[in-house]
């Protein structure tokens, strides 16, 4: 995480923000800093480390901050992709929406938005788990200690898109 600053803000707001319920999406406000771009914009590995941000603020946000560190549990992200649309350049202000959107048994599906102006500027998609002594967290026991919200039964045709993808590249890794 090379977002110290960012990282420590995020825990420090959380014990002043409206906790989540129902595993509704977290929004971060935020602005594009020097050392986020290269010569003219943001930087695309910057992108990765920020939707990382997203999901520890949405941790911290749902309660599932504190049953990590309780239970010792591990993050780990096991893919993830990003779609750039617009290019986000220094000193722009913009928001980064996170939320769950699907789950199987080991696999927590996370989409995260960033905005500026109302404008989707890129998209990116985690898939993500969270592993203790035993191995992974069964994501049941994840949405548990997150609240009592309902993960919509029909499967989002992106998830399958993204398993595929992600099929696809675990076999070129084979080669």
């Amino acid at each position: 995480m090379r977002l110290r600053f960012r990282l420590l803000w995020i825990i420090f707001t959380s014990f002043f923000k409206k906790p989540i319920v129902n595993l509704d999406e977290t929004v971060i406000e935020l602005r594009v800093l020097p050392n986020d771009i290269d010569i003219t914009k943001i930087t695309s590995d910057r992108y990765t480390a920020l939707m990382e941000l997203g999901r520890i603020d949405y941790a911290f946000s749902s309660g599932l901050g504190s049953a990590m560190v309780k239970n010792k549990w591990r993050p780990l992200a096991t893919f993830n992709t990003i779609r750039f649309r617009y290019p986000l350049k220094i000193f722009q202000k913009y928001q980064l929406k996170t939320k769950i959107i699907w789950r199987d048994d080991t696999t927590l599906y996370w989409k995260h938005t960033f905005e500026r102006k109302g404008r989707i500027v890129a998209t990116g998609y985690v898939c993500a788990t969270l592993m203790d002594k035993n191995g992974v967290v069964p994501s049941k026991d994840i949405i548990a200690v997150i609240g009592s919200g309902v993960i919509k039964s029909d499967r989002p045709e992106i998830i399958s898109k993204l398993e595929d993808l992600g099929n696809l590249i675990h076999e070129t890794q084979k080669e």
